[in-house]
């Protein structure tokens, strides 16, 4: 291969490359995905952008709201230390965010969206280390002011504000509900078979005490 050629493959490859971080199709570690860029404004990058945000809808059992005003670089690098790795936190336009949430069950957070957000999306089983993770990193940079707390969480089209995000993200997961359905099948033998047991000692008792009592009448 000539010298010319090697160079316009490298030119082909760098841009190419450019090309794919430019409109956010890959993800950062630990999930945090950078803000929108100017591809937000095109429309190809809109439908990029839609369809990403639709695949990761699709994968999460809860969605959070955080507002992302003034948080810096080195503060989204801390925040990537603190999720699980498996939970995506991306900052979406709102009206981008609202087109990928039509028809799944996170559309009832659309009439809510308001100013910059950091969107999380949070896999089953995920939304208790992911929250405690936020919390810690909220304290760690100093927005604990309840203007920098999670606005809006949203499981299976219901909607929870305030205090009751903090509730539903620490609802028991599948798997521990299935755990503890299972112990409860699990010890109703067991009692069953203790209850049988007593029964002919009860009946010994209360046989005795009627003769005891006959004796006595007599």
């Amino acid at each position: 291969m000539s010298a010319l050629s090697l160079l316009l493959l490298a030119c082909f490859v760098l841009c190419a490359c450019t090309r794919t971080a430019a409109y956010g199709v890959t993800t950062l570690r630990m999930g945090v995905a950078p803000k929108p860029s100017g591809i937000a404004n095109t429309k190809e990058g809109k439908t990029i952008i839609v369809e990403r945000t639709k695949k990761l809808l699709a994968s999460s059992n809860i969605v959070l709201s955080l507002p992302f005003e003034k948080v810096t670089k080195e503060q989204i690098d801390m925040l990537k230390k603190e999720i699980p790795k498996v939970a995506k936190a991306s900052v979406v336009k709102n009206t981008l965010f609202k087109k990928a949430a039509i028809g799944t069950k996170f559309e009832v957070i659309n009439d809510k969206l308001r100013g910059e957000t950091l969107y999380f999306f949070i896999p089953e089983g995920e939304s208790k280390p992911t929250y405690a993770g936020l919390e810690r990193w909220l304290k760690e940079v100093k927005r604990t002011d309840p203007e920098f707390a999670p606005q809006i969480a949203v499981m299976e089209n219901t909607l929870y504000t305030g205090a009751s995000i903090k509730s539903v993200v620490n609802l028991p997961t599948k798997k521990e509900l299935i755990t503890k359905i299972a112990q409860g099948i699990k010890a109703v033998p067991t009692k069953v078979a203790r209850g049988v047991k007593e029964v002919p000692s009860k009946l010994g008792r209360a046989i005795a005490a009627i003769k005891e009592q006959k004796e006595k009448q007599a």
